[in-house]
């Protein structure tokens, strides 16, 4: 695949009580997970944080840290378009380790000529969840300089397909494991047990 992709890590992990990006499932962060599994489907697989000295993973993947010191997923994913060596960005968060290669691969079969391609589950709209484009890098600097950091604001101006065909989804996702982010400690737990279940992916 033509695509880059990119794992945002410079969440704040105030709910989950210490830096969840770094946290483990059988001896591997969330973050390094992530990356092995994108690195299957891209050679530009990129790790997005504020502080990416706190990774002790190397391979596969290029470190950059945020263009900006704003905290909100919006400077991720401009800094993951600036950098991007492809067109297509696939963006999602270190928080959701047990995201389905199979599941991007579906995404990406339905990119055409739009700026922005997510998920839509029971009308919930997974901005970290999706594809990119890097056309809409200036608009969403704008944006970011006149102080709106939210993407829902952002969207309306964007030509975004959104996927709500939850059926086909779960034809390469059962468990809709992809949406699961972690955000506590019970979520942490939650997910231990379905990794026991079903594996890694990696």
């Amino acid at each position: 695949m033509e695509i880059s992709c990119a794992i945002l890590a410079g969440g704040q992990s105030r709910r989950f009580g210490s830096d969840k990006t770094v946290a483990k499932l059988y001896g591997y962060s969330f973050t390094e997970i992530l990356s092995i599994k994108l690195s299957k489907i891209s050679s530009d697989v990129m790790v997005i944080s504020k502080d990416n000295s706190k990774f002790d993973f190397k391979k596969n993947v290029r470190f950059i840290n945020d263009e900006f010191e704003a905290q909100c997923p919006l400077v991720g994913i401009i800094t993951a378009l600036k950098n991007a060596l492809n067109e297509w960005v696939f963006i999602t968060s270190a928080d959701s380790p047990l995201l389905k290669i199979e599941f991007v691969n579906l995404l990406y079969n339905d990119l055409d000529s739009y700026d922005v391609l997510l998920p839509v589950i029971d009308g919930k709209i997974y901005t970290l969840n999706g594809f990119y484009h890097k056309k809409i890098l200036n608009i969403l600097l704008d944006y970011f300089k006149k102080g709106t950091y939210r993407l829902l604001d952002i969207y309306p101006e964007l030509n975004i397909f959104y996927f709500d065909d939850v059926e086909k989804i779960k034809k390469v996702d059962e468990g809709l494991f992809s949406f699961i982010n972690i955000n506590t400690k019970d979520d942490y737990e939650q997910a231990k047990k379905i990794a026991e279940k079903i594996g890694l992916g990696i």
